[in-house]
């Protein structure tokens, strides 16, 4: 009998330990969980916002043709004016998510593109030349649960 109540007491021991490991390895995981869903939803909201950034971007370029200072050229008219490449860039990592206000970065490239053409309608038919290329990075700062600029 004796030698069952040790067995019992040493069983005791080890579920008692056991479930003391148990609630440390539950409480270290999701200790562990909350930095990387705040992360993985700063960074899905970072993409919708950079999603909107491009579309404010195209909107510009429209809005710098609509606007294009006619010169005269060899065959008619020149104009320049400023475009984005709003399908290739890059979105760097988010940082600062657990230490301040965490910061996202985004690498694109603006060009000055030119069109000419016998006339405006003519230039504007034409596919724009590039004649400079310029990397941009904005950085932008998450604030009030939203990313602003």
């Amino acid at each position: 009998m004796r030698g069952l109540a040790s067995i019992l007491v040493a069983i005791t021991g080890v579920l008692v330990l056991a479930a003391g490991v148990s609630s440390a390895l539950v409480k270290n995981a999701q200790a562990s969980e909350a930095p990387a869903s705040k992360t993985e939803e700063l960074e899905a909201k970072f993409r919708a916002f950079i999603e909107s950034w491009m579309a404010k971007l195209r909107e510009r370029e429209r809005h710098n043709i609509a606007h294009i200072q006619w010169k005269p050229g060899g065959r008619g008219v020149v104009g320049e004016y400023v475009g984005y490449d709003t399908t290739n860039y890059q979105v760097a990592g988010i940082r600062n998510v657990e230490s301040g206000t965490p910061i996202g970065r985004v690498v694109y490239m603006e060009l000055k593109k030119r069109v000419s053409g016998a006339s405006e309608v003519d230039a504007l038919a034409q596919t724009p030349e590039i004649v400079e290329r310029t990397e941009v990075t904005e950085i932008f700062r998450y604030e009030r649960g939203s990313w602003v600029y």
